[in-house]
């Protein structure tokens, strides 16, 4: 009898798997994200602060923020790489 290696571990637990769902994950959040930092669709926002409805564009904003660093955070669970995203809340409001 022999000990496995880690490769034979990982292919044996499904952790390749895991870790491809958990980058689909990440790719769905970042690919809204940075369509969502495009000029087209952040104009949108821009529209809402400009005839006086920023408090509307922040709460939707924070609230997709919440929403997609959860989703995000299920990614990086499951191997993903969280870290590629660029979040549309942090490039709209600097945080």
């Amino acid at each position: 009898m022999r000990e496995l290696t880690v490769l034979e571990i990982e292919e044996v637990s499904g952790a390749d798997l895991f870790s491809f769902i958990g980058e689909t994950v990440i790719d769905f959040v970042k690919v809204i994200n940075d369509s969502l930092n495009t000029n087209l669709l952040s104009s949108v926002g821009r529209i809402f602060d400009a005839i006086g409805l920023g408090s509307i564009h922040y709460a939707a904003d924070s609230i997709a923020f919440s929403v997609f660093s959860s989703i995000a955070g299920i990614g990086s669970l499951l191997g993903g790489d969280a870290d590629r995203i660029t979040y549309h809340f942090n490039e709209e409001w600097a945080a």
